[in-house]
């Protein structure tokens, strides 16, 4: 057997160090600090209290789901059918708790983090993928949902790494392009399975695979000019090429991501579209508001995007198209969106983030003279006051995030749960939290209590008293406000059950009365 001589070792550290300068630039190895330092923000927080109603409602249909219950057939489920499939291994793998869950989201928002860096890199240069992966890592949206069992940030992931495959595609020739062009197609159908609004991918990688069909019309320097017949054919041959094979495998994917539920496709529709349609008739919101809400929800990094709008119109870059373009068709989406919960806004941090990031390339040409090199200084300098303030919203959201203890009315209310129930016990209750952190499942048709689906219709009185009956259940919890305006239901409980714990504001703990009593 043959060792090796110190020296020999040291020449090997040598050659590996060597190998990796010679592979990774300096902005890689910053990228890679960078998704490493998004990590321990991420993760921070990971096991802590949460008083959020969807993660909830989340953490109780991955436990059903555990429990053999199939979604939409059994466990009512709002959600597009591939998010809860999409984070059931790792809640599965990292311990079946609200923290194995979460561990799946920050794992999908550090694969965003690294695909706005690969796209950014590609389209911009290796500064431009970095500040945008800076600008995105502390997207006070992104952040707060990178720790929170929700589709958004999963969903959003995998629709930049749907773009970033798309960018790839346009840059290689052949096999290589064919693949990738199929693989962006398949990849979108993914993110839009994952949340319905990711379909917006379309738009940039209609844009970049449609490169061919766009050179005709280019006549340099930012110029437009009227395209030759030739090159026009050849143009929006190569371009329905790609965009055709984009299609095709985002159908194909979509198929087969909804072959299981095959069965149960009826019910899918029902609970993953028509409800919301249903929830948005019973709700108004204007214009006006709706993009008040986004105005707010956007003004960080909204600043450098806006700066960096203005640059490329000054120098003819049209690099900023597709991201701008992006940002446009998300936006609108958004405004039609009735209810319009603030962290759909995350839809539009990596547009944002893309834009700010381009601004020192689309510069670099003019920086090394006046106004260019004091307009360069003023958009580093801007883009660091941003990424800063972002970071320090981030970091204290973390903190206290990290620090969240329940209320002492959800204190109260968990107390009264383990004190009236039996280890594992089933019971019904609109804090689906409180419940499974307390060790109880719910009746999988239940996991999901919300004003939105009380309000349309689809959970009624009826439905309530059957699946209470169906399963026997001894106790109903009433915590948030949400079951006792099902109209009809209160009557019903408190024939059948006596109040045993109160805890103000019409919520209280309800036990099943046995036969000879009467309710409260």
């Amino acid at each position: 057997m043959t060792t090796l001589a110190p020296h020999d070792s040291r020449k090997r550290a040598f050659d590996l160090r060597a190998a990796l300068r010679s592979v990774l630039s300096l902005e890689d190895w910053l990228a890679l600090l960078l998704v490493f330092m998004a990590a321990a923000m991420y993760l921070w927080p990971i096991a802590g209290f949460s008083d959020d109603t969807d993660e909830g409602v989340y953490w109780q249909s991955l436990r059903a789901m555990a429990a053999g219950h199939p979604l939409f057939s059994s466990v009512f489920s709002s959600q597009a059918p591939l998010f809860l499939p999409s984070v059931f291994p790792f809640y599965m793998a990292f311990g079946q708790t609200i923290a194995a869950a979460r561990i799946g989201i920050v794992i999908y928002a550090l694969v965003g983090v690294v695909a706005i860096y690969w796209l950014g890199s590609m389209i911009g240069g290796k500064w431009t993928g970095l500040i945008a992966a800076m600008l995105l890592v502390v997207d006070f949206h992104y952040a707060l949902q990178a720790r929170t069992l929700q589709a958004d940030v999963p969903a959003v992931a995998i629709e930049i790494l749907a773009v970033a495959l798309a960018v790839a595609a346009s840059r290689h020739f052949g096999r290589w392009r064919l693949a990738l062009a199929a693989l962006a197609g398949a990849v979108t159908a993914v993110a839009t399975l994952m949340k319905l609004v990711e379909f917006v991918a379309l738009v940039p990688i209609a844009l970049y695979l449609g490169a061919p069909l766009l050179r005709a019309f280019d006549g340099g320097e930012g110029r437009i000019r009227r395209p030759t017949p030739v090159g026009l054919r050849i143009g929006a041959y190569a371009a329905a090429r790609d965009l055709g094979l984009v299609a095709a495998a985002g159908i194909g994917a979509t198929l087969i991501a909804l072959a299981p539920f095959a069965g149960s496709f009826g019910a899918l529709w029902h609970q993953a579209v028509a409800f919301h349609l249903a929830a948005a008739r019973t709700q108004s919101a204007s214009l006006i508001e709706n993009m008040h809400v986004l105005l707010h929800e956007g003004r960080w990094e909204g600043v450098t995007a806006a700066l960096a709008l203005g640059v490329a119109l000054w120098r003819r870059d049209w690099r900023i198209g597709p991201p701008l373009l992006w940002l446009v068709a998300s936006m609108l989406i958004l405004v039609r969106q009735v209810p319009l919960f603030e962290h759909i806004a995350i839809i539009m941090a990596p547009c944002m983030a893309l834009m700010s990031g381009l601004a020192p390339a689309m510069l670099a040409p003019v920086a090394t003279r006046a106004p260019g090199r004091w307009l360069a200084r003023a958009m580093i300098l801007i883009t660091l006051i941003v990424f800063a303030g972002s970071a320090y919203i981030a970091l204290e959201t973390t903190r206290q995030a990290a620090l969240a203890q329940p209320s002492r009315l959800t204190q109260a209310q968990m107390a009264a749960i383990q004190s009236f129930t039996t280890p594992g016990e089933i019971i019904v209750t609109d804090d689906q939290y409180a419940a499974a952190a307390t060790g109880h499942d719910v009746p999988p048709e239940l996991v999901d209590t919300s004003f939105v689906r009380v309000t349309s219709g689809y959970l009624t009185a009826a439905q309530l008293e059957a699946i209470i009956t169906r399963d026997h259940i001894r106790v109903v919890v009433l915590a948030t406000g949400r079951l006792s305006v099902v109209p009809g239901f209160m009557p019903w409980l408190k024939e059948h059950y006596q109040k045993m714990a109160d805890f103000g504001d019409g919520n209280a703990l309800y036990v099943r009365l046995t036969p000879g009593q009467t309710g409260s």
